[in-house]
């Protein structure tokens, strides 16, 4: 049996799509977008400790009572303009498709939150603009609350 969850990461919402043996057993809309959520929270730039935390918190709500629902895969597949969003924002051309795994990601998530503690997002290489954050804290979110080992990113639908 082939499990797969998949998260369409959009700007105003997202949807959540779990399959098995490409029958979909789940589909679920979110009220979480990167681009509204960065409306909400995101009012600096880069976004603040105090903006990210609020984020995080909303983030938790939305995706935290999806946990009971959602079959155990090891890998969230992360799709949509929110995937884009953050493949540009680690330099990978549109069409990359990439693999991360929780460290990883834990890793380009310290890079955001020290630049949202001032140091120069310059010397990181990361982008500043809040959509960029918010992607960072729905994908952060759901890898740990879903109990995720790690993502594969792409931005082109499958």
């Amino acid at each position: 049996m082939t499990v797969q969850t998949t998260l369409q990461l959009g700007s105003e919402t997202s949807t959540v799509l779990c399959t098995e043996d490409d029958r979909v057993v789940l589909q679920q809309e979110l009220p979480l977008g990167t681009a509204s959520l960065a409306r909400q929270w995101m009012r600096h730039t880069p976004p603040t400790p105090l903006d990210i935390e609020h984020a995080i918190e909303q983030t938790e709500d939305v995706v935290m009572p999806l946990a009971a629902h959602l079959a155990r895969t090891e890998q969230l597949q992360l799709r949509g303009s929110g995937a884009a969003l953050i493949l540009q924002g680690v330099g990978a051309a549109p069409d990359a498709t990439l693999q991360w795994n929780l460290d990883e990601v834990e890793d380009l998530f310290n890079r955001i939150a020290m630049v949202s503690q001032g140091r120069p997002s310059g010397q990181e290489a990361l982008p500043t603009a809040p959509e960029f954050y918010a992607a960072m804290v729905i994908l952060r979110e759901c890898l740990h609350h879903l109990r995720f080992c790690g993502v594969v990113l792409s931005a082109l639908s499958k």
